[in-house]
């Protein structure tokens, strides 16, 4: 049972994100977005970082408890990343994967000449985007090399950022700062980019999915961007939802290669593919009646 300073911190969350969302419903999600992002609006955004700090030391503080250890959604991502490039090579899988289908698509004359793209052999540590970080959960694993960036940062080892303002730039070595924020991030840039519970921060379904297009543009050819996202029920209730989101992101290049129901979220990773030709015939394949390029949440629905 939630505590009384539990459910203090999830009403500050919660009427964050409706104030946001009747806000789209009244003027349109870009004028929302930028109302929200004011700096009258300053405060509200500090107390919602501040709550979802004080929040995530509660869900992630069960050390005598190894069940809830393992649902963790810090664990898991950590874990998975760990896996796709050191400890199971999982990319190298994938690829290989990916190269078969090519043949195949190419041998039925489906797919023309394509050019395809492959990681070197990953660094030691990887370099890791973290959007939507607020506190920089990520910062101690020692094989990650962490930017953490947040529209309202809750710790000063994260650069604010709106992400949906942020350049994305070929050739630069790091992130560009002015003024204690980020204008312009490197392309092709990072290994892996996190949205741990961001995607259902934004007021549309437009926002989301250029949110996912930006992650691949500064991924490197076979990065992967891990996607966790709020969701409580059982793991069918969904599942439209999670399809289109799988066509939407093949259409921009990333194919899934890893969903797990987890009892309160859903972790999924995606890839940047070797041949976004290939990704995207995929899509056209697996497309079902109904599908669309967007990345749509429960609340739009409701």
């Amino acid at each position: 049972m939630a505590t009384e300073e539990h459910q203090r911190l999830a009403n500050i969350v919660k009427s964050c994100h409706e104030s946001l969302r009747q806000l789209t419903k009244e003027h349109g999600a870009q004028v929302a977005w930028q109302e929200h992002t004011s700096p009258q609006n300053a405060k509200r955004l500090l107390e919602y970082a501040n709550a979802m700090r004080e929040l995530a030391g509660i869900w992630e503080r069960n050390d005598s408890n190894m069940e809830l250890q393992a649902r963790s959604r810090i664990k898991w991502a950590i874990d998975y990343i760990t896996k796709y490039f050191f400890t199971e090579g999982i990319y190298m899988q994938k690829r290989q994967r990916e190269q078969r289908l090519l043949e195949c698509y190419t041998s039925e004359q489906q797919l023309g000449e394509v050019t395809c793209e492959f990681l070197e052999e990953p660094p030691d540590r990887l370099r890791v985007l973290d959007v939507g970080s607020c506190f920089n959960p990520f910062a101690n694993s020692p094989h990650l090399e962490v930017t953490a960036i947040d529209l309202c940062p809750a710790t000063n080892d994260v650069l604010q950022a709106d992400f949906l303002k942020v350049d994305v730039s070929p050739g630069l070595a790091e992130p560009d700062l002015c003024e204690g924020s980020v204008k312009s991030l490197p392309a092709n840039h990072y290994e892996c980019v996190i949205f741990s519970l961001l995607l259902e921060y934004m007021p549309s379904a437009e926002q989301r999915l250029l949110c996912c297009r930006k992650a691949y543009d500064l991924l490197r050819p076979e990065g992967i961007l891990v996607l966790i996202t709020p969701d409580s029920q059982h793991v069918g209730k969904n599942a439209h939802l999670m399809k289109n989101w799988r066509y939407s992101l093949a259409k921009l290049g990333l194919l899934r290669v890893r969903f797990e129901k987890l009892p309160h979220i859903s972790c999924m990773v995606f890839r940047r593919a070797i041949s976004i030709d290939l990704s995207r015939h995929w899509a056209s394949i697996h497309r079902e009646e109904g599908m669309c390029e967007a990345i749509k949440i429960p609340q739009d629905e409701n």
